[in-house]
């Protein structure tokens, strides 16, 4: 049977078993009873917003975790739009400038946005650069799905791109013309990025295209460039071509190179006779270790298939993977936004293996992976908060391959990355954020691979600064401070964010230590992840930056409402005073008792509420400052509507859950309140929605507000049950609970319970209940 043959109509729903109501309610509907997941999704939610609640979604076409992804990279007028373009393509634009193969989703910074193609009409000189080919596009023409995405340009060019995980498939439908043209640009980048070296080779009696080229993107710079290659086969045979370097138009050549270290201008053409019933199209294979592994990859994925085929073989992958979670009840714009949510949680990070099983690691060598795939592009500071967790949850599988992909990347670059984008570790933002990735996909049973290697490079940067050569900055300054006790403040920027990220991380390591059997290591950890305490002051209540000498640092200008302060990394000192959700028994000690804690968080929500983030209005777009107070839209503070979870008080959190659930999330472009962070975002609200959170780097769940009346998560190992009947807007709180035939009387829950019981049974009311008031969590008590 031919790939594309598996159509989702064949597919059934789920059948629900062993968790049905044991009274005479009526049962909630599947959100998949009589339509597919993929009819949900919207990959244009995200994709607008402005300054810092810009979403950044990637709307094009790609597989889940694909390599490629291939999009429109568009333009505009508008002000103000920041930092708009880093997945290529923003709502609000007005041109497109081209159609190009690689793209991040949801990040604060641009890259790649290699190996730009664009339809057009004629061919001339005034085409060789972005402005003179550029389109506007018509947006009531442009529509996107999971591995589809399609607009009509205002030339009357319509433009469909489908994708596989290593290759992209387009068809152009051209009005009738003798010079339909497909320009192939491979000096083209995003935002302010630029491709150094250039080569191309045209080949008409293969009716290929292919080469290479240099990328030193935005974020990677020229330092960490990396070779990207492709091979592109045209359907039908092209009369005419040619390449240009530069401003010299060089038609019927089919050679080109070039090499500028202030970015070069390098591509080809080629021409047909078409008509709307003879479309043009194109498949493209994508590398990073060769030409000739980028051709095997195109013609191993979609070589002899038709664009239908494609397309229907990709969304049948996407759909089985968005029903590992179908839920029961809620409204239509909830399960849509739920759908687009789980949808974005799988774009990122980026398969990074050829089909032959090769992949150019840190090191910049080509190693074959063996019983993995090796994936790149982790925005680990921001994924570990939520995205893996929620990997963990649904799709342990697949976080098995990436938790191995670190232990490789720390064994090819001599440390555990932080941000590693491609090739390069990138070391942007803070902490050692892998360990909370390594140390829960440990306590969450994902066991399958070297976790004694891990565990070693863990130890490594929790005590060091990383060995000559290593790829990467390690824990900045952790010499400093351990030292000290603290980071110091006259020694290193954000270092309020250092400590506290540095304690939390040692909590991790000291779980994993204890998982290990290494008694003393845990001890030591454990005592290092209380340090965060040191930068108390019970005089202002929160934590502030002392120096060297334990005086605080800028004693006259402490202001926690300030933005984006120069010792709290993307951060206040409002939105870093509940980084301690490891020891949240320590933090109610800090402020004296419990009630004096949830008053002040109680203050630090209704102040969010009451403020509304500065905005300058350009047309229809809206550039949003941050949010002084609780800041959605990142992450140091996301899980702050929990910390009453942690406290023992969890109704006094629900009314601020479901606030989050309805402000901060939408199904319109605007639909993310900042940069999703490779599903960071997006992965909070599916956790949400079912009533769940994670304590990242452990193996426990909070208990929340859940939204839909069931949840299903059909596991590798079998079906887990998050029941919730009459669960709606004005019954959002929990009354009773569960879990499997056992009352559950504490507002959370281990892995391996839900493991044993498989079913969390939540009654719902009106009114704020007693259920699951406690003393404080003590993650490491049984």
């Amino acid at each position: 049977m031919r790939r594309g043959a598996r159509a989702i109509a064949a597919l059934t729903p789920l059948v629900f078993a062993g968790a049905c109501s044991d009274n005479a309610e009526t049962e909630p509907e599947s959100a998949l009873a009589m339509r597919s997941a993929v009819s949900y999704v919207d990959p244009l939610i995200g994709s607008g917003g402005g300054g810092f609640a810009q979403g950044n979604a990637f709307p094009g076409a790609t597989a889940p975790f694909g390599m490629v992804k291939v999009g429109p990279d568009t333009a505009g007028e508008l002000a103000g739009a920041g930092f708009a373009h880093t997945a290529g393509y923003w709502y609000y634009d007005s041109l497109i400038q081209g159609f190009s193969h690689t793209h991040m989703h949801g990040t604060g910074v641009a890259d790649y946005g290699s190996v730009l193609f664009m339809p057009t009409l004629g061919m001339s000189t005034a085409k060789l650069r972005e402005e003179g080919y550029a389109s506007r596009f018509s947006r009531d023409a442009e529509s996107a799905a999971p591995g589809y995405y399609s607009v009509t340009l205002d030339n009357s060019i319509r433009v469909e791109l489908t994708a596989t995980e290593r290759a992209a498939h387009h068809r152009y439908t051209f009005p009738a013309s003798d010079e339909a043209t497909v320009l192939v640009d491979l000096g083209h980048a995003l935002g302010s990025g630029k491709v150094t070296t250039a080569n191309m080779a045209i080949d008409a009696p293969a009716r290929e295209i292919s080469g290479w080229l240099l990328s030193a993107g935005d974020f990677v710079g020229s330092g960490g460039a990396f070779k990207v290659y492709f091979s592109a086969v045209f359907l039908q045979p092209f009369e005419r071509s040619g390449v240009w370097i530069g401003g010299d138009l060089r038609t019927g050549v089919a050679h080109a190179e070039s090499a500028d270290e202030s970015g070069v201008r390098l591509g080809g053409y080629v021409q047909f006779a078409a008509s709307p019933e003879r479309p043009i199209e194109v498949q493209v294979g994508i590398s990073y270790t060769g030409v000739d592994a980028a051709r095997v990859n195109r013609e191993t994925e979609v070589s002899g298939m038709t664009f239908e085929d494609v397309r229907a073989d990709t969304e049948t992958r996407w759909e089985a993977l968005l029903r590992r979670i179908e839920v029961f009840g809620g409204t239509e714009p909830q399960r849509r936004m739920f759908y687009t949510a789980l949808y974005h949680t799988l774009l990122m990070p980026t398969l990074f293996i050829d089909a032959a099983g090769t992949y150019m690691g840190l090191d910049l060598q080509v190693h074959r992976a063996e019983g993995f795939r090796y994936h790149t592009d982790f925005s680990l500071w921001d994924t570990y908060r939520t995205l893996h967790p929620l990997l963990l949850l649904a799709y342990p599988e697949i976080q098995r391959d990436l938790v191995v992909s670190l232990v490789k990347m720390s064994e090819e670059g001599g440390i555990l990355p932080r941000w590693p984008l491609a090739t390069h570790e990138t070391s942007s933002m803070v902490g050692s954020p892998a360990d909370f990735v390594i140390a829960e996909s440990y306590l969450k049973g994902v066991r399958d691979f070297d976790v004694e290697t891990a565990y070693e490079k863990m130890k490594l940067i929790a005590e060091s600064p990383p060995p000559p050569g290593a790829k990467g900055s390690g824990r900045n300054g952790i010499r400093d401070c351990i030292e000290v006790g603290y980071c110091p403040a006259d020694r290193m920027g954000g270092s309020v964010s250092l400590t506290q990220e540095y304690a939390y991380a040692d909590f991790a390591i000291a779980l994993l230590a204890g998982a290990l059997g290494r008694s003393e290591d845990r001890d030591r950890s454990l005592e290092r992840s209380l340090r965060y305490r040191l930068l108390w002051d019970p005089q202002t209540e929160f934590f502030r930056p002392r120096t060297t000498s334990g005086a605080w640092a800028d004693p006259d200008r402490f202001d926690p409402d300030g933005i984006l302060q120069d010792h709290y990394v993307e951060g206040n000192a409002w939105q870093y005073l509940w980084l301690a959700p490891h020891d949240v028994r320590g933090l109610v000690e800090l402020f004296g008792g419990g009630d004096a804690l949830l008053a002040k968080l109680d203050r630090f929500f209704e102040l969010s509420r009451a403020s509304t983030p500065q905005a300058l209005v350009s047309g229809s777009a809206r550039y949003v400052m941050p949010d002084p107070y609780y800041w959605h839209g990142n992450e140091p503070d996301m899980h702050a509507a929990y910390v009453y979870t942690l406290t023992g008080r969890p109704s006094r959190g629900v009314p601020w859950i479901r606030w989050i659930l309805e402000t901060k999330y939408s199904d319109g472009p605007d639909g993310l309140n900042g940069n999703d962070d490779a599903g960071t975002l997006s992965a909070w609200y599916v956790f949400s929605a079912i009533g769940l959170y994670p304590l990242a780097g452990t193996d426990i769940y909070l208990v929340g507000s859940p939204v839909f009346e069931r949840a299903v998560v059909n596991r590798p190992d079998g079906l887990w049950t998050l029941d919730a009947p009459g669960a709606a807007p004005d019954r959002p709180f929990v009354q009773s609970a569960r879990l499997g035939n056992r009352r559950l009387a504490r507002p959370w829950l281990r892995h391996a319970d839900l493991q044993a019981h498989r079913l969390l049974r939540l009654e719902m009311g009106v009114d704020p209940s007693t259920w699951g008031e406690s003393e404080p969590l003590d993650p490491v008590a049984p």
